[in-house]
């Protein structure tokens, strides 16, 4: 609507507005005010491109800023897991494995025991008790699979977090899961869920094993009634934050401080399997990194002195502990 630059008055048209200031401003020049609408309609154009900008902006930031593992809810626990993940688990390649020297930085490896062999009909048991809540084996559960995977395979793994209030660390289950294997056994007990409520419940035996070597505490794993571990091999802060995929893909990159903890500790795991194993699978035993990772040994409330691999792991003999090839 025109109005009029001297008075103020506004007219329905630009030849109303004309009329007017001839009549009322007749010693005044008129001139025409400019289109307003077309200069309303730029500045809307340019708003709405300025906030479609801040809003792009602000979801570009917040991606990358948000936790990872708030990015996944929690409906997928308790699912199993994908097949990326499981192979990423699975196929850690020796090449991998033994470019991390040693058991890996800062790992603390299984301790030797003094005990009867632990067996399962003819193969040697590994028993696992621990609790889905429990961040130290939400970080211990990955080096298992890694570690294990070398000697058998595993089914109906599924996704698990550790308590809220205990890390929210991503791991996995071994309720549901399923271990087969030609050279040993594979026991788990997952005492209790997410929430602390009763899961499953050892046997007579396994509790027996359980209160002698690590009373009321989780993880309890015992190598065949040679070695155990009473804690997680590495700390759990090494993985937290981070989502499944994060961790798995990490698992075959040798730099990666993920695989440094998760691998290294796979490493003294299947060190210390070979040694109850007599070696075999020889394609997986005969490697000949694995001969310098060492253990402690403890017997039940003792302290512990280190204890060299190296005699209990394979070495192809006048071979120097070079590794021939074979296969499963």
């Amino acid at each position: 609507m025109p109005k009029c630059p001297k008075c103020g008055k506004k007219f329905n048209s630009l030849q109303a507005l004309r009329s007017h200031f001839n009549a009322v401003h007749p010693s005044e020049r008129f001139v025409a005010p400019k289109n307003s609408s077309s200069r309303n309609i730029t500045i809307t154009v340019v708003v709405v491109i300025i906030i479609i900008g801040s809003l792009v902006g602000a979801l570009i930031y917040t991606s990358g800023h948000t936790s990872p593992t708030t990015t996944i809810s929690t409906g997928i626990l308790n699912t199993p897991i994908s097949y990326s993940l499981y192979q990423n688990l699975t196929t850690v390649p020796f090449s991998t494995l033994s470019s991390i020297a040693g058991g890996g930085t800062g790992v603390n490896p299984p301790a030797s025991i003094d005990s009867s062999p632990l067996m399962n009909g003819s193969k040697p048991e590994i028993l696992y008790i621990g609790a889905e809540f429990c961040p130290y084996c939400a970080a211990e559960r990955w080096a298992l699979v890694v570690a294990l995977s070398k000697f058998g395979n595993f089914t109906g793994l599924e996704y698990m977090q550790s308590a809220p209030d205990d890390g929210d660390i991503a791991t996995l289950t071994f309720l549901n899961a399923t271990y087969t294997s030609k050279y040993i056994s594979f026991v788990t007990v997952e005492n209790e869920d997410r929430n602390h409520n009763d899961l499953q419940i050892p046997t007579g035996t396994e509790e027996t094993l359980w209160t002698e070597f690590n009373p009321d505490s989780y993880p309890f794993v015992d190598i065949g009634g040679k070695y155990d571990l009473t804690t997680s091999q590495y700390s759990f802060s090494d993985i937290s934050n981070l989502n499944w995929t994060q961790i798995g893909t990490q698992l075959s990159n040798a730099s990666s401080p993920v695989a440094q903890a998760i691998d290294g500790s796979a490493n003294t795991l299947i060190a210390t399997i070979c040694s109850i194993t007599n070696n075999q699978p020889s394609a997986v035993c005969s490697q000949t990194y694995l001969s310098s990772i060492t253990v402690a040994y403890t017997t039940p409330n003792s302290g512990g002195i280190s204890q060299s691999l190296q005699a209990l792991v394979y070495s192809p003999a006048g071979e120097s502990g070079r590794v021939g090839k074979s296969t499963l």
